[in-house]
């Protein structure tokens, strides 16, 4: 070989070696042009399944004890009287909007959400955590990133918006305002707060630290949490460098009405939902202290809920187990079962989901990725069903839902543009 070539041939062995060297940091570090490469993958992959170019993670295989239709109602004689709100990732406008829907199937209205009108820059299809009604037809949303959580009129317009920190996971009704979790960096990191806001304004009413206030109060608090003495906590990590030990994602408090079931409880202590480590506890308001701790045999759990019966339901997800569960626990033995074991309740969701007790004893459960809802009686006899339909394999992820009892919302969203 002469020189010349043997020259190229070094050069070009040198370029492939960086080339590869440089494909193997950028796909370490998720940096573009890998980034780039996995993004057009994932499109393509999209493409091939349902013939629209849609987000990772916005669509599923439609399993087969689904229906193909929208809505589908097998009882409507037991349907609980009200309307359905559902936010959905629409795959026609590749965007998030929440919906109301009548008691036919029908859609009343729907809200635009729209992420770049709330926070200058970001991405407009924001991936939508929360959407709750409020009576007089507004609508209360957090996100899974982003710093806000706001306020909206039927158009979609906010109210008030609160971009401080990251609010996130949960938006839920107390006596005095509303309870969510919120992070100054990001939702996965460690310096988590349950926070009391006021609907109207936004306003942060009472602040309760995860760490400072619960887990630093007692060494008892500490070992219910399983946090050892002298772990070193991370309060300024960035994505990239989280160490999600808690993830908590659900805090609800005891309601006077609701106080009489709960006796070992007090009016206003909240139960908090840690997901990472498949704990339930209820947190003492003034105190702080862990009143109550369990661990299981939930798993990857969501929407803990106090219930009338004395009873504390959530949904277990159930990661890799392929079925998704309500178990309800009484916290007083520590004793729990699978509520509709054995029945026709199927619905399978590795991550998020939603279960309502209705007022005439029926259950409404949102199922996230699998892009659907249904209402099932308390025996677990399906009643209705809403699938997010994209063609005749798959859905679209439903990412949240409640029901609204007639007579709830005072006036009926309209926007007049």
């Amino acid at each position: 070989m002469t020189a010349r070539r043997l020259f190229f041939a070094a050069l070009f062995f040198l370029a492939t070696l960086f080339s590869y060297a440089a494909g193997m940091w950028s796909t370490y570090k998720n940096w573009a042009p890998w980034q780039v490469t996995e993004d057009v993958q994932k499109l393509w992959r999209s493409w091939r399944a349902t013939g629209q170019f849609l987000r990772d993670g916005t669509y599923t295989l439609r399993q087969d004890y689904a229906t193909d239709d929208i809505h589908t109602a097998q009882r409507p004689d037991l349907a609980a009287k009200g309307s359905w709100l559902i936010n959905r990732f629409d795959p026609a406008n590749q965007r998030f909007v929440t919906e109301l829907i009548d008691q036919s199937g029908a859609t009343i209205h729907s809200w635009p959400i729209d992420y770049s009108v709330l926070v200058p820059g970001g991405d407009p299809t924001e991936f939508v955590h929360i959407a709750t009604a409020l009576p007089d037809g507004t609508l209360m949303i957090d996100f899974d990133n982003g710093t806000s959580m706001a306020r909206l009129d039927a158009c979609g317009k906010p109210i008030w918006n609160k971009d401080d920190q990251v609010y996130h996971h949960s938006i839920e009704k107390a006596d005095d305002g509303y309870w969510t979790w919120a992070e100054p960096l990001w939702e996965g990191g460690q310096n988590q707060a349950m926070v009391l806001f006021d609907p109207e304004t936004g306003e942060t009413k009472e602040s309760v630290h995860l760490i400072d206030d619960v887990i630093l109060k007692s060494a008892e608090n500490a070992l219910a949490l399983t946090i050892p003495e002298g772990f070193a906590f991370t309060r300024d990590a960035k994505p990239g460098e989280i160490k999600d030990i808690l993830h908590p994602n659900d805090v609800e408090a005891l309601t006077a009405a609701m106080a009489s079931a709960f006796p070992q409880f007090k009016v206003g202590d909240l139960l908090i939902s840690l997901r990472n480590i498949n704990l339930l506890a209820v947190i003492d308001r003034q105190t702080h202290a862990v009143l109550w701790a369990q661990y299981g045999p939930w798993k990857d759990q969501h929407d803990a809920d106090f219930q009338p019966d004395g009873t504390i339901t959530v949904f277990s997800n159930n990661i890799d187990r392929n079925r998704s569960t309500i178990i309800q626990v009484d916290p007083k033995t520590g004793k729990a079962r699978d509520l509709f074991h054995g029945t026709e309740a199927n619905f399978n969701s590795f991550i998020m989901g939603k279960h309502q007790r209705l007022p005439n004893g029926n259950w409404m459960i949102t199922s996230p990725i699998e892009g659907r809802v249904i209402e099932v009686t308390a025996n677990g006899e399906m009643v209705r069903e809403w699938n997010n339909v994209i063609d005749s394999h798959y859905n679209a992820i439903i990412t949240y839902s409640e029901f609204l009892p007639e007579g709830y919302l005072t006036t009926l969203p309209a926007c007049a543009k």
